[in-house]
């Protein structure tokens, strides 16, 4: 029977992408083909993974990480660290497997401390998104929050220097209102719009009870890189696919959003290879 309820979602999903791309096609008086439906998906070959997932085995044995993941499917890397490991070598062995890293996540401190070598990292990497992913307890007030968002602005201009732009990526905290105020809301209507982006999370975005859809009206375009995770009905991480979080609806509207890149990530999972290869089956178009 799980099975069963799998495939119905998986058909679901597909079938909203379609849905949407073949009433845009008609929309504009072209009618849908099978190349057209070839390419519902919009992260077709290129579907990406945050290594954070991986973080234990990456420690250990990265080449063996990258190795995985390469021959599951994945494209793109999304680094959350790299352990004292060369980042010279780490992309030599990405090469070879024909992986890219278009993203990566940045501490708050280097984002404040350390900008140069980040960005040196980064273009080592072929990286051009830059991302915040967490703040501590301490960083959670309203003056906080107005000044990490000036910070991205300032990092902006050398970050566009390098082919590369700053952002943001949200857990449920950023949606708690603090004095009648949503920090989320402070940091995309602080962050320049063409400037500053924001990696959507669409478990934690679930978990705080916010509609990806809502925020893409309200923003559109600024929103060039996700997280693709899954919530049980008891608010737990499960394969995606498994969950209640309706991805068919959130994708559809990628173009909207302005959605480049795609990662699906599990924060605690004890089967980081399962998790992967089970979410990639259940999302490669």
């Amino acid at each position: 029977m799980k099975a069963l309820q799998s495939l119905d979602r998986r058909d679901v999903l597909k079938g909203g992408l379609l849905g949407s791309i073949g009433l845009l096609a008609a929309c504009n008086g072209v009618a849908p083909t099978p190349e057209t439906a070839a390419k519902t998906s919009p992260y077709t070959g290129k579907l990406g993974i945050q290594l954070y997932t991986f973080r234990e085995q990456f420690e250990q044995d990265y080449d063996g990480v990258l190795t995985t993941l390469a021959q599951i499917g994945y494209k793109d890397l999304e680094f959350a660290g790299y352990y004292d490991h060369d980042a010279a070598a780490i992309k030599a062995r990405m090469d070879d497997l024909g992986l890219v890293s278009n993203s990566t996540h940045v501490q708050l401190a280097d984002m404040q401390d350390n900008f140069d070598a980040v960005i040196e990292r980064a273009a080592l990497m072929g990286q051009t998104k830059l991302i915040i992913p967490w703040l501590a307890p301490e960083d959670r007030n309203l003056d906080r929050y107005k000044a990490i968002a000036d910070l991205l602005n300032e990092r902006a201009g050398p970050a566009k220097e390098a082919g590369m732009i700053v952002g943001y990526h949200n857990h449920e905290f950023e949606f708690e209102t603090i004095d009648g105020e949503v920090p989320y809301d402070i940091l995309l209507e602080r962050t320049e719009a063409d400037a500053v982006t924001m990696e959507l999370d669409f478990f934690w975005a679930h978990k705080a009870n916010v509609d990806p859809l809502e925020l893409f009206a309200k923003a559109p375009g600024r929103f060039s890189a996700c997280h693709i995770k899954d919530a049980s009905k008891d608010g737990e991480m499960v394969n995606i696919g498994d969950g209640v979080i309706d991805f068919s609806a959130i994708l559809a509207e990628s173009e909207t959003a302005g959605l480049e890149c795609f990662y699906v990530e599990n924060d605690d999972t004890k089967d980081a290879e399962g998790f992967a290869k089970a979410s990639f089956a259940y999302l490669d178009q």
